[in-house]
This record gives structure tokens, sequence and C-alpha cells, in this order.
């Protein structure tokens, strides 16, 4: 139906025509309530992202951005939280029926070496009781699957980058209305150990890939929705990482499977914007709004 933000943001401007943003929410019809725990460096590109894979005609979603606290940023982005976001401390009494934590550029580093370490401890665990399903995107998924289950990630050789084909394991209420073969971006330095899945009565394995590895796990009870990759990424947000990467002087390869004739020259071709719209979308019906 629409999108209701608390604290205007500046990227409401730029969305315009493409979703129907509102000034209330109407108790009489259904809405969900949604927190944002946003940790990339690009805040403006993930909420806009976001955003647009949440807006739905059949819901109002109420949204808030989240940051927190003992995280180390440059004055104006702490200026910016301040001025559009909640920090963690004012929320913390709340209860959302759906929280998304993003990724965030850390893998190079240990959990407990990043600055925010101990309250995005204490965050987890606020989810677990004052949220009705959380959903960790890349590292968020990593560290979130080790904090609650104790499953870990091994560091791969080089950065995996690119749209990958990815298929279903097992067919849940999230990937409801999937073609059996998908494609997702993914963007990382890690992959989840697959064999500590195995056997696991508390967790589901739904979707993986022969070339990226695991896409996404469940919990059953639906609570945790973990996914290894970027459905939510545009078009053009590989390509921008890919460039800055070039620019910092890393040897780097250009992302698989996602030029026009796998040539960085070229333009990139959009093959997972109807596979957002479903996870997304299915994540909110059927494990969220509930």
């Amino acid at each position: 139906m629409a999108i209701f933000l608390h604290k205007k943001l500046e990227v409401v401007d730029s969305l315009h025509g493409k979703i129907e943003f509102i000034d209330k929410i109407d108790e009489n019809r259904p809405h969900v309530k949604v927190g944002i725990l946003n940790l990339m460096p690009t805040l403006e590109d993930t909420e806009r992202q976001l955003i647009e894979v949440l807006d739905t005609r059949l819901l109002q979603v109420e949204l808030d951005f989240i940051y927190l606290d003992t995280k180390k940023v440059e004055d104006d982005k702490r200026k910016y939280f301040h001025q559009f976001y909640k920090s963690f401390e004012e929320i913390k009494e709340e209860h959302y029926d759906g929280i998304i934590v993003t990724g965030a550029p850390l893998e190079h580093l240990n959990y407990w070496d990043i600055d925010y370490f101990e309250e995005l401890k204490e965050f987890f665990q606020y989810t677990k009781n004052h949220v009705t399903s959380t959903l960790f995107l890349c590292w968020a998924s990593e560290f979130g699957l080790q904090y609650f289950y104790g499953v870990n990630r091994y560091q791969l050789k080089d950065k995996l980058s690119g749209v990958y084909e990815h298929y279903l394991v097992k067919k849940t209420d999230l990937v409801k209305g999937f073609n059996d073969y998908f494609f997702v971006p993914q963007s990382r330095y890690c992959s989840i150990i697959e064999s500590e899945l195995s056997d696991r009565e508390d967790l589901i394995l739904t979707s993986k890939s022969n070339e990226s590895g695991v896409y996404i796990v469940e919990a059953k009870d639906k609570s945790k929705v973990f996914l290894t990759g970027h459905a939510e990424y545009d078009l053009y947000t590989l390509d921008k990482e890919y460039r800055r990467d070039i620019n910092k002087g890393l040897k780097i390869n250009p992302p698989c499977n996602y030029y026009r004739d796998d040539d960085p020259n070229k333009e990139p071709v959009f093959m997972w914007k109807a596979t957002a719209t479903l996870i997304y979308h299915n994540w909110l019906y059927y494990y969220v709004y509930c």
C-alpha cells in the first residue's frame, strides 16, 4: 500500500513516482512495523534499495532506520544519524514486526575486533524478545548464524562478486513463487560452512549455489532469516563496488555473469529484480505480518 517514515529521509524525493509515501498509518488497514539497522557505509543507496523492495500494495509498512551509538563514524554521518535515524537506545522498549540487519564491509576483521561488537550483540539479543522475524543480510548473516547457532564461516581466497545461479534445496513460504533456478548478486569474502548446517533441527537450508555456496538459511520457527547475498541491490551496485575496488588499487576480477558479454565496458544485465520482489514480499507477508 505505502511506506510511512517517522523521519523523512533525503532519498524520499528521488523515490517519488516510484514509491507511495504516507503521512500516517491507517489503523483500519493492514500494516507492519519494520526497523532497519543500517551498517553499510553507503547509507542512502542502502536506504533506497530497501525501501524499494519493501514497497508492497497489500501492506502499509511503518519504517524506522536505526543506528548504534558505539559505531565510529565521521561527524557528518553522526549528524545524519541524529537527523534521520533512531538510536538503538531509543527503541529498546519497542516491538517490531520485522527487523532487517544490513551487511557491512567487515569480513577481514574478527567479530570481537569490531568497535561496536558489544552493542551489536545486545541488539541481536534484543531481536529475540522484541521482534517477530529478523532478516540478516550478507556479513550480518555470517555473524548472526555464529551468534545464535554456532555456525561458522570460512575465508575465501578471492572476493566473491557477481550474479550467481542458485537453486532451491527446500521449499518454504519465503520462496513461494520462485523458479527452481534463479539469480542473485553476491559480494563477499567469506562463506558459511555448509556442513555445520547438516542435521540441524532448528535451521533450514533453503537455497544454495554450486558456485557461491549457501544462500538462504531460515530458523524453523521463522523468527530469523539469513541471506548471504544481496537481492536488494540495484542494477549498478556491483559496478560501483568494482570501480571503487579498482580505484583503491585492489587486484580484483570484474563481477562475473553481470556485464553484457562479461565485458565491464558494457552495461550490466538485470537478472534478479523479480527474485528481490518475491523474497522481500514473502518475508513481509508470511514471516512478519502474522
